[in-house]
């Protein structure tokens, strides 16, 4: 096999743990077995464990002093450590983005992008479809990092997006009391502030949101087992 092709395998096996991760496949503190893994996936342990040591830097496994790999535990520090940071980032992206936007010759044409958005994320809520939400909103959250030309705060989000994600997600999951159309109403009124070219309640409204998606973290750990 060639180099290539290695690490396609590789980012293939990285993207397929990573999403099962994210999405409770694989609980936290669950054992990741190699052979099991591999076995599964009908693959080689060298790109497995490539992949394995990809998620190991981003934290989303550890290994423990037997030398077994496990799926990262959660808990209510981590959570709250990760809320903080998202939201100041988050707030500063939509404040940069609501002014660049709010500048430019294409403000129209831009505001749409975001109205097809948040559209797709109430046809998603109202149908129930919970993960096209959660797409449609990170979607969102793109399109704002790329209109705020900060790339440092991107980044930092980058650094810290698939610890988040799992957080993000016991909302969806795990709580059954979850309002499917919160996140959309959210969304809309950050857009609404971005329509009025008003970016420091654009930011305030981002703010809020990331606060309220913490508030309902904390609740959603509670049906799980850490």
């Amino acid at each position: 096999m060639d180099k290539t092709k290695r690490l396609s395998t590789t980012d293939y096996i990285y993207e397929q743990i990573k999403k099962d991760i994210i999405e409770f496949t694989y609980e936290p503190n669950g054992r990741l077995v190699e052979d099991s893994l591999a076995k599964k996936m009908e693959i080689s342990r060298t790109p497995l464990r490539q992949a394995l040591y990809r998620l190991e830097l981003e934290g989303l496994i550890i290994k423990k002093a037997n030398g077994r790999m496990a799926v990262a535990p959660m808990s209510m520090k981590e959570a709250k450590e990760l809320f903080m940071v998202r939201e100041v980032m988050e707030g500063l992206i939509a404040r940069e983005a609501t002014l660049n936007i709010a500048q430019s010759n294409d403000f129209d044409g831009i505001i749409n992008k975001f109205e097809d958005i948040t559209f797709l994320m109430r046809n998603s809520a109202e149908n129930e479809r919970k993960m096209d939400v959660v797409s449609y909103g990170s979607d969102f959250h793109s399109l704002l990092g790329e209109y705020s030309n900060n790339a440092t705060a991107v980044n930092l989000l980058e650094q810290i997006n698939n610890r988040v994600s799992r957080y993000r997600r016991l909302g969806v999951y795990k709580d059954p009391e979850y309002p499917r159309t919160l996140p959309v109403e959210e969304h809309e009124e950050v857009l609404k502030h971005m329509k009025a070219k008003s970016e420091h309640a654009a930011e305030a409204a981002m703010r809020a949101h990331i606060k309220r998606s913490l508030k309902n973290t904390i609740h959603g750990l509670s049906y799980l087992s850490l």
